[in-house]
């Protein structure tokens, strides 16, 4: 009980800082000049349908900023409605167009156009959006100014629904949504502190991204890592309530990394945070939620009622009584109307729900009739391939599948073959998973990739399975690009199982 009450104390003393801070508001900037305009990369990520994309590059080409400061990107990884056919005919628009088995994945997509723009010089900044949003024409006028006061920064996501008028349910999510970016995001932000990034809609500043070197955003818990590695370098991920994009409420996400995660997290990194910023951060990704906070209050004050205890029963209840009034303080600096004070009291219910249909047991049987019903889509493509023991080559098949975006292998020698048992985002990672299975064995595959002198193309169409071989063998041209495909081999096969994906 002692832990626990330590553990239940200390947040409540961290919301009623929250609380009291967020009660000094900070006056929006109508003048939104500076002395400098930036030079921005605005980077839009597509894929699947990207129905909004059009949308988008429209409101992007139509803004107030000037035109000569600012760039636009359009990847489209793997789109399905082609929307590179009229994006590529317009001059405003840069367009890097994806084509493979499977999607590569905002973290490589990303990763492509920084190693792509690494060495110019007069560029100041990334703006990324995934073209499911909308932004106002003052977009990017209000980027620049926050400039000047942040190095990494996101701006506020409204959600909105068709013709405006969201279902119930709809609007519970949406209302807490804005009660948490409005009150926790924005008060963190006031004290210095850092929030989770979110790869939706961001701003990062060219320096200090080649400073760090890459981007990791597979899904939740690799933007917790992303986000806590910046804070070890000492930078805030600021959230800025002032800029505003808006996304349809379809596309609504808690931005939550699951519990094991996040304490996961916090128990091997807290011990070795640098700085107060990013061990702060650590801290904060084991704050318990609603459902916790209640039952440890009704626990504690209930076994100080009834059993000895070194913190009176009163005490715990005054405490319980304080953080409740600093709750009604929160309500009051998010700015929730009268009639959304209904849908925050409802998310309870919600978040209930939402945790039963996750459950292990309930989750598996409904993953297991999805699986059962829908249509998957599934690509295939053989091809020959080389497998030596040391001192044999053998003539085998390797095929390459697509499962709705994620990919795996199949590996045939003699009649014979074995399947990855893993699906992965990218085809590389599948057959590096094939390759340590035959290491196994004792054989190895002779392919490009698993060859030192191979060199990816990082050109954002081939994830990572095209590239040119960089070996500098008698009679070879200098400065000639020699193309290889992932299940080439030759004489000159050197195993090498690192490639640098940045």
């Amino acid at each position: 009980m002692t832990i626990l009450y330590i553990f239940i104390t200390i947040f409540t003393v961290y919301f009623i800082v929250l609380a009291l801070a967020s009660l000094k508001h900070s006056k929006k900037v109508r003048d939104k000049y500076t002395s400098k305009d930036s030079n921005l990369c605005v980077v839009v990520y597509a894929t699947g349908e990207a129905k909004t994309l059009e949308n988008l590059i429209k409101q992007l080409k139509n803004q107030s900023y000037s035109k000569r400061h600012y760039t636009i990107y359009a990847i489209l990884d793997k789109c399905e409605n082609l929307q590179d056919v009229t994006l590529q005919s317009d001059l405003d628009v840069n367009v890097i167009n994806v084509n493979n088995l499977e999607p590569i994945g905002k973290s490589q997509a990303y990763s492509i156009l920084a190693e792509k723009l690494h060495d110019l010089e007069n560029l100041d900044a990334f703006v990324f959006l995934d073209s499911k949003n909308y932004v106002d024409s003052d977009f990017l006028l209000n980027i620049n100014y926050y400039l000047t006061k942040y190095d990494v920064f996101m701006p506020m996501k409204n959600y909105i629904g068709e013709y405006s008028e969201l279902k119930f349910w709809d609007s519970v999510r949406a209302t807490y949504s804005r009660y948490v970016s409005k009150f926790i995001y924005a008060t963190r932000t006031k004290l210095g502190l850092t929030n989770l990034i979110n790869t939706d809609n961001f701003v990062i500043k060219k320096d200090l991204l080649n400073k760090i070197g890459s981007f990791e955003f597979q899904d939740k818990t690799s933007e917790m890592n992303y986000t806590l590695m910046l804070a070890n370098e000492n930078v805030q991920v600021a959230f800025v309530d002032d800029i505003a994009v808006y996304t349809d409420i379809e596309n609504y996400d808690s931005r939550i990394p699951s519990l094991s995660k996040r304490i996961n997290l916090f128990w091997n990194s807290f011990t070795q945070a640098p700085n107060m910023l990013s061990r702060e951060y650590c801290l904060s990704l084991i704050q318990p939620n609603w459902l916790f906070t209640i039952s440890a209050y009704l626990i504690l004050i209930n076994h100080a009622y009834n059993f000895p205890f070194w913190v009176s029963y009163s005490a715990i209840l005054i405490t319980s009584i304080v953080l409740l009034l600093a709750f009604c303080l929160s309500l009051f600096s998010a700015k929730i109307y009268a009639k959304e004070y209904l849908y925050l009291f409802s998310y309870p219910i919600y978040s209930i729900a939402h945790i039963l249909k996750n459950l292990p047991p309930i989750r598996f049987v409904r993953n297991f009739v999805k699986n059962k019903t829908r249509k998957h889509n599934i690509e295939k493509m053989t091809t020959n391939i080389i497998v030596t023991d040391g001192k044999k080559d053998f003539q085998c098949q390797l095929e390459l599948i697509s499962d709705d975006g994620l990919a795996r292998v199949k590996f045939i020698n003699r009649g014979k073959a074995y399947t990855t048992k893993n699906n992965h985002l990218r085809m590389v990672d599948a057959i590096k998973e094939l390759s340590e299975k035959l290491n196994d064995y004792g054989l190895s595959l002779k392919a490009c990739q698993r060859c030192k002198y191979f060199q990816p193309l990082i050109d954002g169409s081939t994830n990572m399975v095209k590239g040119c071989c960089k070996c500098n063998f008698e009679g070879r041209v200098e400065g000639d690009i020699i193309p290889t495909l992932v299940w080439n081999t030759c004489p000159r096969f050197e195993e090498h199982n690192v490639v640098n994906l940045f």
